[in-house]
């Protein structure tokens, strides 16, 4: 039976505690920061937040894609270094990731000094806590990581942007830009049974509208990093130029603010080791939009 939204709301805040202010959580973001207009926004929303200690910054590739370039990883690198550039951070480690997906057979992963960074850091976690990794494109670094040292599963906590989820059914699809990029990633982690797998799908994530007049008002002239998130946008390939949906920022305002998303246990598909995982159900798409702002106005100031 499904539970009630005052219980999902319960369970949320359960899985991810409340960041105070005098707390910060240790998080790694892995990105194919060059694919779409989202990422630059969820990346800059996790880089000014004071709550959130951003131990690494990844690249990831999206080599499948139709939308593809040859070096998609590689382009999601170089924007990494621009936005860490912008927010004078270039300290933060900004690795390159694996340039395709996980290996058809043999040896599966991929190795890049994005899944031997995630290792290391999950390794240095204090006691008690676990590193976040926020994965907001294809999950081939992750996976990489958890091929390479599986120990590291119960020190890490995954917030993976991908799927489609029906509640009712309790029906997986997997045919999003995300997965279909490396399938046999999200079967990696799905797998991983000591792994806190936190998974926003398609379905809840679309509910991030933002408009482009709304965006160039708020932010064009202001600030030279505002500037590049206008720009970005404008000259994109995609042609849904004027409302566009910002999916990995859901995965970021969800981190800082549980209290806008709910979330509940559900089984993995009957292909995947059976497990529990978490699912998000719903988000507050228009207060996480407003702190969104509201963050950037704090930053400016």
């Amino acid at each position: 039976m499904r539970r009630t939204l005052p219980r999902l709301l319960l369970l949320s805040v359960l899985a991810i505690p409340p960041l105070h202010a005098a707390e910060q959580r240790r998080i790694l973001i892995d990105a194919d920061t060059a694919n779409e207009v989202d990422d630059p926004y969820a990346i800059v929303r996790a880089l000014i937040a004071p709550e959130l200690e951003v131990v690494g910054l990844a690249a990831a590739q999206w080599q499948s894609s139709h939308w593809t370039t040859p070096t998609s990883m590689e382009d999601s690198h170089r924007l990494n270094q621009v936005l860490l550039g912008y927010v004078d951070r270039m300290d933060i480690p900004h690795p390159r990731g694996a340039a395709a997906r996980l290996h058809d057979w043999g040896e599966l992963a991929q190795h890049s000094h994005a899944a031997y960074l995630l290792i290391e850091q999950a390794r240095a976690t204090p006691p008690g806590e676990k590193l976040t990794v926020a994965v907001l494109g294809a999950a081939t670094n992750v996976a990489s990581a958890l091929l390479i040292d599986p120990s590291i599963a119960p020190e890490i906590r995954v917030h993976f942007l991908g799927t489609a989820y029906d509640h009712a059914s309790r029906a997986w699809h997997r045919l999003d830009f995300n997965v279909m990029n490396d399938p046999r990633a999200l079967q990696v982690m799905l797998d991983a049974e000591d792994l806190e797998l936190h998974v926003m799908p398609t379905t809840v994530a679309g509910a991030m509208r933002f408009e482009m007049e709304e965006v160039r008002r708020r932010f064009r002239g202001r600030h030279p990093l505002l500037d590049y998130l206008v720009d970005r946008w404008e000259r994109h390939v995609d042609p849904g130029r004027y409302s566009r949906t910002i999916w990995d920022l859901s995965v970021i305002e969800a981190l800082l603010h549980p209290e806008m998303a709910s979330e509940e246990e559900v089984s993995t598909p009957p292909e995947a080791t059976a497990r529990k995982v978490w699912m998000y159900s719903s988000i507050d798409a228009a207060a996480m939009k407003e702190d969104f702002f509201a963050a950037v106005e704090k930053y400016l100031d």
